[in-house]
């Protein structure tokens, strides 16, 4: 019997070539070398928390203001088929983080953040917590687009071990990442004040305030408007606090002038005020600048000193008493009459003079004639004054009353031998005399 023997079937060189891609493809995909996509491209990494972080709301900051920027940050790590101990699959599943601490640091911004870490203990995969940070923006700061530096520091599990009697040990690895946050600093008016001065601003009167104002900041306002602002109990009262500038353009200077009362009991002195702009923003919402604080200078106005002589008055008696008014103010008087209110027992034929313009550091003398009664009493008597003057703002005032005072004394002897009394008293003793002179003579019965 013949038997035949067969060989094995050859490959034809294409169909071999074919084979062996297919084995050399299998047994790269087997041993990991062959994947569908680089390893860098997959959207979470295998195993480990992956965060995120979202602002939530608006993301502008304004100049000069503290900003509360509320941040989602969120594990987006999804819930892995991969866990380490099958009867803790929660607490073994590496994608959870652990004692998140985050930190939120300028990065390339010029904000301030006022806080320190704030830890999450645990964030599960496909969570997010929502975190407020105060960010203080310097008024001078530039507007434009920065980011923000959220650090955020975590541990997960990525091994464990059982000793003993089936005791869990897990082994945590540290994951550090840093995300940026985008804000946006708003462009705004910024002003600079300069050359403050004042017309008017005494005690008692009426005057305008004025100042230079600049807008150094990176912004041109429409619709702006400049308010001066003074305590409620202030001595200054606006009458016309807000000042229209229309379009305020970046770099422009205005001189503006508001209208106020001063209270006419002060001295002089420098008085705080505040000065914003009003303007509408590129949103058309009405907003204002950072507040600047500025001193107002209050003047003295016109100020009476007075000073004179003092003659002594004997009651029933006449003296002149030379007054001299000095203006010890820091603004003229124009066009003062003094006014003199004697009261009883002081008479005076006078009721005041003319003392015409008195510039500050200057006087005016006026002579007054006072009568005394006979009925006074020895002691001092003070006679009433005060001026009556025209101020800068062409308006008239009464100065503060001033006092002239006018001491009595005791007559002398010759004094009182000379009064009526007397004289009438002598001349009753003297007829007296003669009378019993001429009795004694007898040439009187």
């Amino acid at each position: 019997m013949n038997f035949r023997k067969h060989s094995a079937p050859s490959l034809a060189p294409r169909n071999y070539q074919i084979y062996l891609t297919i084995v050399v493809f299998v047994t790269l995909l087997l041993t990991g070398y062959v994947c569908s996509v680089p390893a860098d491209a997959a959207p979470y990494p295998y195993g480990e928390p992956e965060f995120t972080a979202t602002i939530i709301g608006d993301n502008e900051c304004e100049p000069g203001n503290m900003t509360l920027l509320s941040i989602k940050v969120a594990n987006i790590a999804k819930t892995s088929e991969f866990v380490l101990d099958p009867i803790n699959p929660v607490a073994s599943n590496p994608g959870v983080a652990y004692g998140a601490i985050l930190t939120l640091d300028s990065g390339n911004s010029p904000a301030t953040i006022i806080h320190t870490g704030i830890t999450i203990p645990v964030l599960p995969p496909s969570t997010d917590v929502t975190l407020v940070f105060p960010v203080i923006i310097p008024a001078d700061a530039q507007a434009g687009n920065y980011t923000l530096d959220l650090q955020i520091h975590s541990q997960y599990a990525d091994s464990v071990s059982i000793q003993g009697d089936a005791t869990d040990i897990f082994h945590y690895k540290t994951k550090d990442i840093t995300l940026q946050v985008p804000i946006t600093i708003k462009a705004h008016i910024r002003i600079k004040i300069e050359k403050i001065s004042t017309s008017h601003i005494s005690p008692g009167q009426d005057g305008i305030i004025r100042a230079n104002i600049t807008n150094i900041g990176d912004y041109t306002g429409n619709h702006a408007s400049a308010e001066l602002i003074t305590d409620a109990l202030s001595p200054i009262t606006p009458y016309q606090g807000s000042y229209y500038l229309g379009t305020f353009a970046i770099g422009e200077t205005r001189t503006i002038e508001w209208r106020a009362a001063v209270a006419s009991q002060i001295d002089a002195t420098t008085l705080p005020a505040t000065v914003i702009i009003t303007y509408e923003d590129k949103y058309g919402n009405l907003t204002e600048s950072q507040p600047l604080f500025v001193g107002i200078p209050v003047h003295t106005g016109p100020k009476f000193l007075l000073s004179y002589d003092q003659p002594p008055i004997t009651p029933g008696g006449s003296a002149t008493v030379r007054v001299t008014y000095t203006n010890i103010g820091d603004a003229p008087a124009s066009d003062a009459i003094a006014k003199i209110v004697p009261v009883n027992p002081i008479t005076s034929p006078q009721t005041g003079g003319l003392l015409g313009t008195i510039a500050p550091g200057e006087s005016a003398v006026i002579e007054y004639d006072f009568y005394v009664s006979q009925k006074a009493l020895v002691k001092p008597y003070g006679v009433l004054t005060d001026v009556k003057y025209r101020g800068e703002d062409e308006s008239i005032y009464l100065s503060d009353p001033l006092k002239i005072e006018l001491v009595t004394v005791q007559p002398g002897i010759l004094a009182i031998l000379l009064s009526p009394l007397a004289l009438v008293i002598i001349l009753g003793i003297l007829l007296l005399i003669g009378y019993l002179f001429l009795k004694r003579m007898g040439r009187v019965a």
